[in-house]
C-alpha cells in the first residue's frame, strides 16, 4: 500500500526514526529561557539531541542567573554598608539632638549647662522626650542617658507609672532618667 507516493517501508522508518524508541513524541517545544521546562514524562520522551540541546540551554540559563546572584549579593552589600553608615551617622546626629535639647530645657528652667535637671521628682534624674522609632533601648545606649543600651531597666524602673510595657513606648512622652 502507498500513502501520497511513498513506499510503506519509507513510512515506517521515517515513524521509528521520529520515536527512537521513546514513546509518543513531545508535541511542545519548551523554551527555558521563558520559564517554560519540561516535566520529567515529557524530559524522557526526547531524543538523545534534543536532551542536550535542552540541557545546554538550562546549563546557560543556570550561568546567567549564577552571574546575576553574584551582581545582585555584590548591590545588597554594598547597599548594607551604606545603611550601615547612614545608621551611625543617625544615631550621632540623634545623640547630638538629645543633648542639644537638654541643654535647651535647662537653659528655660534656668538651670546651669552641666547640672541635671530633675525630672518626675526624683533628684540627680533627666528627663527624655520619646521620639518616633527610639526604644528604652535606643534612649538608655545615647550619651545624653548611659552610653550602653544594656542599662534600659533603670529607665522602665524611673518611669513604671508611664509605662505599662517596656517594649511600648510613645513619641511625646516624658521619661525620667535617673542618674
Amino acid at each position: 500500500m502507498r500513502l501520497r507516493g511513498l513506499p510503506e517501508a519509507a513510512l515506517i522508518v521515517a515513524f521509528a526514526a521520529s520515536i527512537q524508541g521513546c514513546g509518543k513524541p513531545v508535541l511542545r517545544v519548551a523554551d527555558a529561557s521563558l520559564g517554560d521546562y519540561y516535566t520529567e514524562k515529557e524530559f524522557k520522551k526526547l531524543n538523545e539531541e534534543q536532551r542536550r540541546e535542552y540541557c545546554a540551554e538550562l546549563a546557560r540559563q543556570d550561568s546567567a542567573y549564577k552571574a546575576e546572584l553574584i551582581d545582585l549579593r555584590g548591590e545588597l552589600d554594598a547597599t548594607r554598608s551604606r545603611s550601615l553608615g547612614l545608621r551611625q551617622e543617625g544615631d550621632s546626629l540623634f545623640a547630638v539632638g538629645t543633648a542639644a535639647e537638654s541643654r535647651i530645657q535647662e537653659a528655660r528652667k534656668g538651670g546651669s549647662h552641666g547640672t541635671p535637671r530633675s525630672g518626675a521628682g526624683r533628684t540627680g534624674a533627666a528627663t527624655h522626650v520619646v521620639r518616633r522609632g527610639e526604644s528604652l533601648w535606643r534612649i538608655s545606649a545615647s550619651s545624653a542617658a548611659y552610653g550602653s543600651g544594656t542599662k534600659w531597666p533603670s529607665i522602665y524602673d524611673a518611669n513604671r507609672e508611664r509605662i505599662h510595657d517596656p517594649n511600648l513606648i510613645y513619641p511625646g512622652q516624658e521619661l525620667t532618667i535617673p542618674r
